[in-house]
């Protein structure tokens, strides 16, 4: 292979994507590194997460054959890049999970171990680079017991794809937005600081906030539309990979202010979802914000127990290929962080590998003038909603709060007709 752009430097293969000579790489013979066979092919895929994946635009796949492959071998890859690109690697099993049309994504997430792996880029003189190190190799090609049972025959055992995307930024309008209907089916968002004179109504306010990489999208149109009836709805925007919860806690407060100061004698209701309740809480324990009651679903009370910082953020990546075109979208500044900076600072606090949800609720005690309500989902009758255990929802340092449990799972809370049923128990419940 040409050594201006696929080349060998000891047990580490370095792929130049920036050589003039990247469109025309063969399969030629493989390398031999460790007495492993490593070949490499560039490869056209139809894959539908590939291509959904959101602000991309794929560039490149090459897949990886290692045949003879030992996991105590040294083998690693150093992957080079320009600056608005971005790389992954995805097990090839695993990827065609992902593309079977009769997979139900859902269950996906809770029984198999997500094989892509996010990688560390760093930014040099001329170009970027991001590597796949051994541990991520063994990973790539490990295939789990539950991945086993998830698939008639692992035809691909010993193969994994690189993935090289061109990523396209958009700006994020962040903070308070009215929400107001836009045709049945839809809302519109208006900024608050864009509202102008309005009618004032009698009706209390619902803020919406949402989870981790996510936004305020029509995935939430059923729990608007249950809302309006009752208040004035507005949603609460703002960055979630590596945006400190705290951080984010005053950026609620302020708006909460902001509508307080404007409607004084209104009642303010907050329902949250995920770290959209870690955001509210630490919005009224740290920052004096004045809502009067929160309802949580899903929320990582003591921290994300279940799941480790790394596969949390897999399952996000995974997440936004396979429900890419719709639900509760990422925004483009978390994903870059989440892909390409992997400056996971919400994360930490959300596993509270910061210390964050120690400190939140040392100062948050749960006491009888709290207005809290937990909506639970339990997954297939299990004791967790996929992500978060059921305990983690209800309880803070062990106290538990009113709760209500529910079918729903941890990708579709306030989804569908049953908004009705227990958004409006946990609503009737606060009273």
């Amino acid at each position: 292979m040409n050594e201006g752009f696929m080349y060998v430097e000891g047990s580490e293969i370095v792929i130049n994507t920036r050589s003039v000579q990247v469109a025309n790489i063969e399969n030629d013979e493989p390398f031999i590194i460790n007495d492993q066979e490593v070949s490499l092919k560039k490869v056209e895929l139809s894959s539908d997460f590939i291509h959904e994946i959101p602000y991309s635009m794929n560039k490149l796949v090459y897949k990886v054959t290692i045949d003879n492959f030992k996991e105590d071998r040294d083998l690693s890859f150093r992957l080079v890049c320009g600056d608005d690109e971005y790389f992954f690697a995805i097990q090839e099993d695993y990827l065609q999970l992902l593309d079977n049309e009769s997979s139900d994504y859902i269950e996906l997430l809770n029984q198999v171990s997500p094989k892509v792996e996010i990688l560390s880029h760093s930014d040099k003189e001329t170009a970027v680079e991001a590597k796949i190190n051994k541990q991520q190799v063994n990973y790539l090609l490990d295939h789990s017991v539950n991945q086993s049972l998830s698939t008639n025959e692992l035809a691909n055992k010993n193969s994994f794809y690189i993935v090289l995307n061109k990523f396209s930024k958009e700006t994020s309008e962040l903070g308070l937005f009215k929400l107001l209907p836009d045709g049945t089916s839809s809302f519109r968002k208006v900024k608050v600081a864009e509202e102008g004179e309005q009618e004032i109504s009698e009706k209390p306010i619902a803020i919406i906030v949402h989870g981790l990489v996510s936004s305020i999208s029509d995935s939430y149109f059923s729990l608007f539309d249950y809302l309006q009836k009752a208040y004035e709805v507005y949603g609460f925007e703002y960055l979630t990979v590596d945006e400190r919860i705290s951080v984010n806690g005053e950026f609620l407060a302020s708006g909460v202010n902001y509508l307080k100061k404007k409607y004084p004698d209104k009642e303010i209701l907050i329902v949250s979802h995920s770290m959209g309740g870690l955001v509210s809480r630490s919005a009224t324990s740290k920052y004096a914000a004045p809502f009067n009651k929160l309802i949580m679903a899903g929320t990582p009370n003591n921290g994300s127990i279940l799941i480790t910082v790394p596969i949390l953020a897999r399952m996000c990546l995974i997440a936004n290929g396979v429900f890419g075109s719709g639900r509760r979208s990422i925004k483009s500044e978390d994903f870059w962080d989440l892909i390409r900076e992997k400056k996971l600072r919400g994360f930490e606090d959300l596993a509270n590998d910061s210390g964050f949800v120690t400190e939140l609720n040392a100062a948050d005690i749960l006491d009888s003038d709290k207005k809290y309500f937990a909506i639970t989902g339990k997954y297939l009758g299990l004791s967790n909603d996929i992500l978060v255990n059921i305990d983690n929802m209800i309880s803070v340092n062990e106290i538990k709060m009113a709760h209500i449990s529910t079918s729903w799972n941890h990708f579709n809370y306030y989804e569908g007709e049953e908004v009705k049923n227990y958004v409006g128990e946990a609503i009737r419940y606060l009273k």
